[in-house]
């Protein structure tokens, strides 16, 4: 458990850094894609509140997770869904980050994320 707590913090230290790096790589103009999902909830938000939420993101999302899991309601769970469940979950939001970073890089705007972009 506390291994599982200590790789999912890193990731979101690791989700941090790409943000603290995207500030200093995009353009001041730059609109970074914030999606739910699926390609029909995509927003574009502003470079600002896109670097603030993913990060914000992850840690909602391993306390979250870490709390459940370290609680009793996991208490009936197979250890190993406790150990994974948290840093696989990080993994998936850091992937997303890593890819909307990508495409406000690659200035991302509503024609090119097709009916996505709203």
């Amino acid at each position: 458990m506390v291994a599982s707590l200590v790789v999912g913090g890193v990731l979101v230290l690791a989700m941090v850094a790409a943000s603290g790096r995207a500030a200093v790589t995009l353009a001041a103009d730059a609109r970074i894609p914030i999606h739910f999902g699926s390609p029909e909830r995509c927003f574009l938000v502003s470079k600002r509140a896109g670097l603030i939420i993913w990060p914000a993101a992850g840690a909602v999302l391993y306390a979250v997770i870490g709390s459940v899991a370290g609680s009793g309601l996991a208490a009936n769970w197979v250890p190993g869904m406790r150990d994974v469940l948290g840093p696989a979950a990080l993994c998936v939001v850091l992937g997303f980050q890593v890819g909307a970073l990508v495409l406000a890089g690659r200035g991302a705007d509503r024609r090119s994320l097709g009916s996505a972009g709203r």
